[in-house]
């Protein structure tokens, strides 16, 4: 990456056509000097939000066949049509939505006359005129002849249980010890012609919708035009003006792309400068992967756990995606939910069209992982059963199997795994610095996490280490201790390697023990399946419902332990890269992905 200052003058004045020549090369990572805020970002934001509420209110009547043709003005004929078609719709949608809650409220109205009758208001207002005053409840049954003996009360009906009664009186103030039920607001007639009347409305509002619908595209590339414009505001406005006649970005772009920019700024007379980023600096350098295309597929997976290393640190994705794949196939370990898995993964492809994406070919991959691993040791679906047919035994490798297999030399491959994993780290950090003595203190550390392996093996495997193992120990110590910090006087560079190198013995240790999980979350799969397996069937089926039962316990035990399989992958695989691998390796994914600043050609 090179870092780029860029100049533009007349910053005060619309920058559109500038900016846009720069967001269509798509080149420079911008790093705004400040946050952007201009009234024209605020007037664009609003319009987008309207914009995005229009679409989205559109989409919802998209595709329905409106049965009466209204007449509906051509919006892409007109000037600033697409505000015109905007307006249409929201004022139409309001206007709908304020129909909706006046239908609501008569419909109250309605049920009120359907539960209590053809009443008229009229009459009773008549009534009340004359000194009687009407009131209406509903009460308990069990309450109502308690009630008329102390009131004069007339049972009128039934609703939801509860008896409807109007209490007469000649006195305002008398009322029962109940909710009082309030009388509608308008009459029965006028509640059946004001439903009619908004509905009427409201089909004819919807009707509306539904021909604008076929307008919809004009809002989108409204919408696209809004963004763009978002984009460049953004940008204009995250630079610093100078003096009202100059505006400057700060920002990197990739080395093999710098005479594209200088190029265009020759040409629309802009200003720039280019230099390399100082070492102070390369927290802020955004860092751009340049890989092989099978590698992307890790890119979900370090996506998804926001992994990115520096500018300045070693690119682990191959080793990232070789080893999480195998990872993978160790932890869930059977062939029989690696077909499922990849069954699934194709049925959701089918579903997309077979569109191609990163993550469709992740998930091939490790469902192919999980299935290999299975076929070697001998698992589907938990069951000896069938990893004794004589075809798929011939498969295996015993001393892998996960029935009859040697536990001792699983455990043991899981190290090995371990230890080259480690050495890969420590090899890539020496060839990163392979004009310096780095190298040769790299070669010390591999020296050391073998001697460690064969540490483990004896302390925890009880299988005794060669007698060259001390060497390896003490040669790596030397070789850390001489030529770790190359950049500092002989004497202080030894007392400071002497000093951290035992820490980093005790964390290489505890680093190699740690691939154990390998062997311990692989078996546990196999345990839970096998056990499922001697829940539903092991004493047989003997009856439908034994049967119906055997296999909802195959189903969802299966199922379960899936689910925990694959939250396995994301819990272990993902650490033992990020953690032990990357730690060996000094990447500490501190870094942030180049996002140059990119405009779509108009």
């Amino acid at each position: 990456m090179k870092k780029l200052l860029l100049f533009m003058a007349h910053p005060t004045n619309d920058m559109d056509e500038d900016l846009t020549v720069l967001g269509q090369l798509g080149l420079m990572h911008i790093s705004p000097f400040q946050p952007a805020k201009d009234e024209s970002i605020e007037r664009i934001l609003k319009r987008i939000e309207e914009l995005e509420k229009g679409i989205s209110i559109l989409e919802e009547y998209e595709g329905i066949e409106s049965s009466v043709a209204l007449e509906v003005t051509n919006y892409s004929t007109e000037k600033r049509g697409e505000i015109a078609l905007l307006e249409d719709v929201l004022n139409t949608h309001n206007a709908n939505v304020e129909l909706n809650k006046q239908i609501s409220e008569l419909s109250k109205a309605q049920q009120w006359y359907n539960s209590w009758g053809s009443i008229s208001l009229n009459d009773i207002k008549s009534i009340t005129d004359k000194g009687v005053y009407l009131k209406l409840y509903e009460v308990p049954a069990k309450d109502v002849k308690s009630i008329a003996e102390q009131h004069t009360v007339k049972v009128v009906g039934q609703s939801a249980g509860a008896v409807q009664v109007v209490l007469i009186s000649e006195d305002k103030e008398v009322s029962l010890n109940y909710h009082q039920i309030e009388l509608p607001v308008i009459s029965q007639q006028e509640v059946e012609e004001a439903l009619s009347d908004k509905n009427a409305a409201l089909a004819k509002g919807k009707q509306r919708l539904c021909q604008l619908s076929e307008q919809k595209a004009l809002l989108v590339e409204a919408l696209d035009e809004r963004n763009r414009r978002l984009e460049i505001r953004t940008v204009q406005y995250g630079g610093i003006a100078f003096h009202d006649k100059v505006r400057c970005w700060e920002g990197y772009v990739p080395e093999d792309k710098v005479s594209n920019i200088t190029e265009a700024a020759d040409e629309n007379a802009w200003g720039y400068v280019v230099r390399e980023p100082r070492p102070d600096e390369y927290d802020l350098v955004p860092t751009l992967l340049k890989n092989p295309g099978w590698t992307h597929k890790i890119k979900p997976v370090m996506g998804f756990m926001g992994l990115v290393p520096g500018y300045d640190e070693i690119d682990v994705s191959k080793i990232f995606l070789i080893f999480f794949t195998f990872f993978t196939g160790i932890l869930v370990g059977d062939a029989g939910y690696g077909l499922i898995f990849l069954v699934l993964t194709l049925l959701a492809h089918w579903k997309t069209g077979f569109v191609k994406k990163i993550e469709f070919g992740l998930f091939y991959t490790l469902s192919v992982s999980v299935m290999i691993w299975g076929v070697l040791t001998g698992t589907y679906f938990g069951a000896e059963t069938i990893a004794n047919i004589p075809f798929l035994k011939q498969l295996q490798v015993q001393q892998l199997a996960s029935f009859g297999g040697d536990n001792l030399r699983i455990q043991q491959f899981m190290f090995i795994i371990g230890a080259v994993h480690l050495t890969i780290g420590h090899l890539q950090k020496g060839l990163k610095y392979i004009n310096t003595v780095i190298p040769i203190a790299q070669l010390g550390w591999v020296s050391i996490v073998w001697g460690l392996y064969f540490l483990v093996n004896d302390m925890v495997l009880g299988i005794d280490g060669p007698s060259y193992m001390q060497w390896l120990f003490i040669g790596g110590a030397v070789l850390v201790t001489f030529f770790s910090s190359p950049g500092q006087p002989l004497f202080k560079g030894m007392l400071s390697s002497l000093g951290n190198l035992p820490l980093n013995v005790i964390n290489g240790f505890s680093d190699v023990i740690s691939y154990i999980r390998l062997y311990a979350v692989g078996l546990s799969t196999v345990l839970m399946a096998s056990s499922f397996n001697d829940m539903a069937i092991g004493e047989g089926i003997t009856t439908v419902a034994s049967g119906v039962g055997a296999v909802l316990v195959l189903v969802l035990g299966h199922a379960l332990n899936m689910t925990l399989a694959a939250m396995a992958v994301l819990v272990h695989g993902v650490r033992l890269n990020m953690l032990e691998y990357a730690g060996h390796a000094s990447v500490e994914f501190s870094g942030s992905d180049y996002n140059p600043f990119k405009l779509k050609n108009k």
